[in-house]
């Protein structure tokens, strides 16, 4: 999921998306569209994922201190130490606002999604009471009225044929990137948890429907005018459904690895190293520009660099995220030395 991410942003950022559409040939633009909407489901699994194995928990609001706490350290580590570490090695110059912006990583919205990760934590105990109570009955129709008002309809209100007369201006936000989505996807993935049974033998018909819905969504973007902006998007219905089935195979396998295990713990810090927007400018714009160029696209070869260009941002950004890891476990081991020591300093004192 999270070298998908990085995918996504060279498509966005690195300007692979705006030359396959504009510059390359039919093929390629096959190539790039299969590709893309097959690499839409990272974020919203990641909140089904956080929906699926909360939704059971019975943890209070006082409870979710610690995790809560465990989340927004790290934000606030990489929201200063990227821009001025930066800034000392001549990477960018910073201006007063992201100065200031770089002390409040949660209110500023430097990465939207841990913002939102965090609100929908904060929220989830509540959540949880009410999904556990509902039955079977009431929570589907709960996830299809869902499905229906923040997928179905935002699609519909963005095309030119439909969109006069289904519109969302001051109902919902397009885009998925929002907390009522990521609530709405937390919920979806309470509902599997709770009333999807696991089916083990019938596990590979969900990447079958996965490649079928992402040959469909790739397939409406040549045949209808104004929907290839709207299949890309988070919420839309193909996607959400994408998500779905990844979620039901993968939960379908038994494995166990704790190369996996470790690996998966540097992933929320790979998303905040590369993401991070000044990062993100440098590290796409500067560093890998030749990605928006047409002659990078010129041999074959060119996916296997991708994949590469992605595994090397990956595999970076991680060892930074182990070695940020290995400073907290640091600093809080003298931290618990030096209350030890005063302790029994204060004991031997009192004798």
């Amino acid at each position: 999921m999270m070298l998908q991410v990085i995918f996504l942003h060279i498509c966005l950022y690195g300007g692979y998306g705006s030359v396959a559409k504009n510059d390359l040939s039919s093929i390629h633009k096959v190539v790039f569209y299969l590709s893309h909407l097959s690499s839409r489901c990272p974020v919203y699994v990641y909140i089904l994922i956080f929906g699926y194995f909360s939704v059971t928990s019975n943890k209070t609001l006082d409870s979710i201190k610690g995790k809560a706490l465990k989340i927004y350290l790290p934000m606030l580590f990489y929201s200063l130490s990227i821009p001025f570490i930066g800034k000392l090695l001549g990477f960018w110059q910073l201006s007063s606002l992201e100065k200031a912006r770089a002390f409040f990583p949660f209110t500023s919205r430097i990465w939207y999604f841990m913002t939102l990760y965090l609100l929908v934590l904060i929220l989830s105990p509540f959540l949880n009471k009410a999904l556990t109570s509902l039955s079977k009955k009431e929570y589907t129709r709960l996830v299809v009225t869902l499905f229906l008002m923040f997928s179905v309809w935002t699609v519909f209100a963005q095309l030119s044929q439909t969109g006069g007369v289904i519109r969302l201006n001051k109902i919902f936000d397009e885009s998925g990137k929002n907390l009522h989505s990521f609530i709405y996807m937390y919920i979806l993935g309470g509902y599997l948890r709770l009333h999807i049974p696991c089916r083990k033998k019938r596990r590979y018909i969900y990447l079958i429907i996965f490649a079928a819905l992402t040959i469909i969504n790739a397939i409406l973007c040549y045949l209808v005018n104004s929907y290839s902006g709207v299949s890309t998007q988070n919420n839309n219905p193909f996607v959400v459904l994408q998500c779905v089935c990844l979620m039901l195979f993968f939960r379908s396998l038994n494995f166990k690895s704790r190369v996996i295990n470790y690996i998966a713990t540097v992933n929320l810090g790979v998303y905040m190293i590369h993401e991070q927007f000044l990062m993100r400018n440098k590290l796409w714009h500067d560093w890998c520009g030749f990605l928006s160029n047409k002659s990078f696209y010129v041999s074959w070869a060119y996916p296997i660099k991708i994949i590469l260009i992605c595994l090397t941002v990956f595999t970076i950004c991680g060892i930074i995220e182990i070695v940020r890891v290995w400073l907290f476990k640091g600093v809080k081991m003298l931290v618990q030395k030096i209350y030890d020591y005063k302790n029994k300093a204060g004991l031997s004192n009192q004798f």
